[in-house]
């Protein structure tokens, strides 16, 4: 059985200090996450690896010539609502338009900020194929959704493709930033390599901002530890290691080969035209510099 990796990152203005009571400023929210989305694209591109960025539209809007060149590098750009830390229903098409007249391609997923969970039937009438906002375990205070599958299902009633973070099989450990971050990186590797024994799939998600330095902001000490440089060799070591053990693919190209449905969907939207009232007038070009 074919094994995959889909490396996936939230792409938003830095808001988490003020869930500490840290006041930080736009400019600054923004600076940060660019900041690390720099350090992290260069680990991607020294691997050839494109991952799917699930981005706010508030971000995008603020850095367009960043989206597009996501766009151009063949990164995925998928939905994180319009706002970090607003959960407002119309978002989900609104985030989704401005999106699309952003990077000029239909975007098919989304994942909602902090794993919130919306009406599977709203998000696919807001035109989503899938949805990535499932961590099926049991956080205090966070999740409890530990009786929900692991796997890629299928929403029955509204059709929704559901695409879970990965957990271990028993106890449902969860596999998400704080564990890589926090866990000795040979035991973390030893979680995934077990995941990928049972499961085609490794499904993991990170956020830009975890790959610069956080040691101004007084976050936490599990979420300030081994950001920055320390957060970006830990990235290579971990993709040196498990590229031998599966391939690294984007989201979109996963669900396509687990259904020829989903493929006859997504290539119907890739050859459907934008919108007119959606679409850009100017498209930015300004080259990303990676250092």
């Amino acid at each position: 059985m074919k094994k995959f990796i889909l490396l996936t990152f939230d792409l938003e203005e830095f808001d988490l200090p003020q869930e500490y009571n840290i006041a930080i400023d736009k400019k600054t929210q923004m600076a940060v996450s660019t900041s690390g989305l720099l350090n992290l694209l260069a680990i991607l591109k020294q691997h050839n690896l494109t991952a799917t960025f699930f981005t706010t539209a508030h971000y995008a809007e603020n850095n367009p010539s960043i989206i597009q060149k996501l766009v151009a590098d063949g990164h995925e750009i998928a939905s994180h609502l319009y706002y970090h830390s607003v959960y407002n229903t119309e978002h989900l098409l609104q985030s989704k338009q401005k999106l699309e007249a952003i990077s000029q391609q239909k975007v098919s997923g989304i994942r909602i900020p902090r794993l919130k969970q919306f009406e599977y039937r709203l998000i696919k009438e807001a035109g989503y194929l899938y949805d990535s906002s499932l961590n099926p375990t049991y956080l205090p205070g966070r999740y409890n959704y530990f009786t929900k599958p692991r796997t890629l299902f299928t929403d029955e009633a509204s059709s929704l493709l559901i695409l879970p973070l990965s957990v271990s099989h028993k106890f449902r450990f969860p596999l998400f930033w704080l564990s890589f971050k926090n866990l000795y990186l040979p035991f973390y590797i030893t979680l995934c390599k077990r995941i990928l024994k049972k499961d085609d799939c490794l499904h993991l998600y990170f956020h830009p901002w975890e790959f610069t330095e956080l040691n101004n902001f007084n976050l936490p000490w599990y979420i300030q530890r081994r950001s920055g440089q320390k957060m970006t060799n830990r990235l290579n070591d971990f993709i040196s290691t498990m590229k031998k053990e599966a391939s690294f693919i984007k989201v979109t190209d996963y669900l396509c080969k687990k259904s020829s449905k989903t493929l006859f969907q997504l290539r119907k939207d890739t050859e459907a035209k934008l919108p007119e009232e959606i679409k850009t007038t100017n498209k930015i070009d300004v080259e990303l510099q990676l250092s």
